[in-house]
Formats: structure tokens, sequence, C-alpha cells
């Protein structure tokens, strides 16, 4: 369960593209909409527009610090029965309560890639792959409150391991549907599926199927708020699905950059079946709240670059490549789960 909620950790960017496209009878092309470059990790409703390519990747870093509030550089030992911090060791017939004191460090480096296409004006098809490299530090230490001759006082045990793997593939599609009243509707489809090891930190281990509603609607061209629901299922094991939310709005700053704001929630729906017997911490269900802040910033666009051309020509600004950074901070609002101080993202989107 453990390896599960550091997985279930891991940040997954958006699949709305920095600039997306309609269809301009007027000139009977396609024309980019608008509107601010859009969240990292939420969705609006904008696709990205017939037979256009998204290219992103992005890198995130998560040092963790704590799991469900207690601090991974000092775990307690307890017994949950009793409320004392130590746990029974028994050897033949006599038991001996012992307190154990473990330090953790858990480090995750995530390269992500993903494609997005515009399958029609209103349908974009979205592969993700994130590559996950984790490393991991484990030193623990058991003292006997009262050590008989044959049980030693103190002792103590560390173990380190690293290993690198793809973590847990996505398919996601969206559909657009269209303006309801003052809203800009669309729904999303979600396939996770456990490509990524789960002893290893890499995957969750389950497959994992999930639907969305995406709701937005841009003002003046420059603010964007959007509202995201969710529902994601755990096709392996259901009692471990959750419930998927966000909300927050673009502030398109100047043309080449926009501020974005979302605040970021998952609850499982149940409890897991917890440990019988937990020596450190009980993991059985997260209610996680983070908020996140960053930029997108559109460099200038060139048509050549040392004499070169760069791709094709976007007719509306005769240039070439339109590319977007971002870099972004994730802050916890709780406690709950496998949590870093802090976790920052920084990437980079092209379209084609």
């Amino acid at each position: 369960m453990f390896a599960r909620t550091v997985a279930a950790s891991f940040p997954v960017t958006g699949t709305s593209a920095a600039y997306a496209y309609r269809f301009d009878p007027a000139s009977d092309s396609f024309q980019r909409a608008d509107t601010p470059l859009g969240p990292v990790f939420s969705e609006r409703e904008q696709t990205v527009g017939s037979g256009k390519l998204s290219l992103a990747t992005n890198y995130a870093l998560l040092r963790y610090d704590s799991i469900n509030g207690r601090d991974l550089d000092e775990l307690i030992s307890n017994d949950p029965e009793s409320g004392l911090h130590y746990v029974a060791i028994c050897l033949a017939t006599a038991c001996e309560p012992l307190q154990a004191l473990a330090r953790v460090d858990l480090e995750a480096q995530i390269l992500t890639l993903s494609a997005t296409y515009g399958l029609t004006p209103d349908f974009d098809l979205s592969v993700t792959v994130p590559l996950v490299r984790t490393f991991v530090r484990a030193a623990t230490t058991l003292t006997s409150f009262d050590p008989p001759q044959h049980f030693p006082f103190q002792f103590s045990a560390s173990a380190t391991e690293t290993d690198a793997g793809v973590g847990d593939v996505l398919l996601r599609l969206k559909h657009r549907l269209g303006r309801f009243g003052l809203a800009d509707l669309a729904g999303g489809l979600t396939v996770s599926l456990p490509t990524g090891e789960r002893e290893n930190f890499h995957g969750t281990g389950d497959t994992l199927v999930g639907a969305a509603l995406y709701v937005s609607r841009t003002f003046a061209n420059r603010i964007e708020p959007h509202l995201n629901l969710g529902f994601l299922g755990d096709a392996d094991k259901f009692d471990r699905s959750q419930v998927r939310y966000s909300i927050g709005a673009d502030l398109g700053i100047l043309d080449w950059l926009t501020l974005n704001n979302d605040f970021l929630g998952r609850s499982d729906i149940a409890r897991s079946d917890p440990f019988a017997r937990p020596v450190f911490v009980q993991v059985e269900r997260a209610d996680v709240l983070q908020f996140s802040t960053g930029l997108k910033i559109a460099p200038p666009w060139r048509k050549t670059f040392g004499g070169v051309p760069v791709l094709r020509d976007i007719p509306e600004r005769g240039a070439g490549l339109p590319w977007v950074w971002f870099f972004n901070v994730l802050l916890p609002l709780n406690d709950d789960g496998a949590r870093a101080d802090h976790v920052l993202t920084l990437g980079a989107e092209a379209m084609f």
C-alpha cells in the first residue's frame, strides 16, 4: 500500500495544449484561438484542433518528507492496540518489547513524454509515458527496554536501492462538447496501464479507468477559470478508486506570459485493507489537497534559426515552431498521503 501511495502522488500534467486552433470560415483556414496559454495540471475545454500535434516533456523532482503527517526522518514504532511506541519481538517462548526508530530517504525523479493529436476539431487523443528514477535509503535502529543476557541492547540495519524504469502509461481522450449557457464543456476518458513496477515505486500496479468533465470559459481573452470533476476507478480493486477534482484560473498577463493557479484534490472512496500490525504508520486512505502555481512562457518564434528553416510556417503569425516553457510548484495543503514539502516541475511544449 505504501508503494501505491507513493506512485499515486506523481504529478501528471494535463493534455490541454498551450495553443488551440479553430476553423475560421472567413479565411477558410485554422486560426489560433486567442486565449491564455492554459493550465499545467488541470484541463480546459479546448482541443488542439484537427490534424494538430502537440508534443511535450517535463521533469519533476519529488523529495518526500512525510506520510500521513509522520516525518520520514523520524518514524517511531507503535502498537495500535496499546498505543505504546513499541513492537513485540518473540524469540522461542519469550517476547521482548522493542522500540524501532527509522529514517527513510525517498526521492523520485520523473521525466514525462507526452503527445496529443487532434483527431477531429472536437476530439483529442493523448499518450503520456513517464520515465521514473527512484532512490530509497532506509535505516532502522531497534532498542530493547529491558534487555536480557541473550538479547542485545541495541542494533541497527540499513539498506539503499536505486532503480529506473517506465512508469504507468496513460491513454487519454478528450471530446469537446460545446457551450452550454456561460460554460464551455468537454468530457474526458483515461486509461492508466500498470506498466510501472510497484515494488520500485514506479507505478500503482493496477489498471485504472476514469471519466471526467472539464468546464472552462475565457473572458476578455485574458482570464480563463476552469473546473475539473472526475472519477478514476481501479479495475483490479474497486475500493482503491478515487474522486479527483480541481478548480483554478489562468491569467494571461501578456500575450506570451500566463500565470496559472489551481487547487488540486483527490480522495479515496474507501479505506484500503489495513495492516494487521503496522510497525510505523498505517496507510488506509488519503484525501490529498495541493495548490499549484506557475508560469507559462511563449518565447519569440523564429522562421529560421541560424539560417536554417524551423519546421513549417504558421500562417497567422508568419513564424515557425510555436513553443512554450512552463515552470510550476506544487505545495501541500494537508498531510494525507506521501508528501513532499514542495514539488518543482519544469517543461516545454511544441505545436506542429
